[in-house]
């Protein structure tokens, strides 16, 4: 298989598995798992704000700071699975062993998470203490590295995949 098959392979299958998973994500199907979902991100990070000593309250998707009625709401496009159907999508399009496919999808789906509870509490912070600076990191900067830490697992699960033979006449 040469190099330019296989990266053709690659995009044309990438392609196929985030729209698939999109489609899933969005549509009617999977709207009151990705609500639970979502839901529950607004719970976590409500739940570790009180565990470290901070004051929210927590109702469905919002949270809000008792001593300002400043909110934030945990909508879908906040909860991570975005970034979690793009990085299963390229591990599931990349050849390579089954094992590590698996171990990078819920590697990346963990830290992925992870970040993205952390996103939801310094955006909780943030918004009560200047709005600017809220929009700014909300739209732009977490929303970068959220990306990039999708990018980065996958970077480094494929360096596990031995490359490709290529054939003498292939280039």
């Amino acid at each position: 298989m040469g190099r330019r098959y296989a990266l053709k392979r690659f995009v044309f299958l990438f392609a196929l598995f985030a729209s698939v998973g999109f489609v899933l994500v969005l549509g009617p199907l999977m709207a009151p798992y990705v609500e639970f979902y979502t839901r529950s991100i607004a719970t976590l990070s409500g739940a570790i704000i009180r565990i470290a000593g901070g004051h929210v309250q927590v109702a469905d998707f919002t949270l809000t700071a008792p001593a300002t009625g400043l909110s934030i709401v945990v909508v879908n496009g906040c909860n991570g699975i975005n970034v979690v159907v793009m990085l299963w999508s390229a591990q599931l399009a990349w050849p390579g062993r089954w094992a590590n496919k698996v171990k990078g999808m819920v590697l990346g789906a963990v830290l992925i998470q992870v970040a993205n509870t952390l996103r939801v509490i310094s955006l909780f912070y943030l918004n009560q203490w200047n709005k600017a600076w809220f929009e700014w990191m909300h739209l732009y900067v977490w929303e970068i590295l959220i990306m990039l830490l999708g990018l980065a697992v996958f970077a480094l699960s494929i360096r596990q995949t031995p490359a490709p033979a290529v054939s003498d006449g292939a280039k």
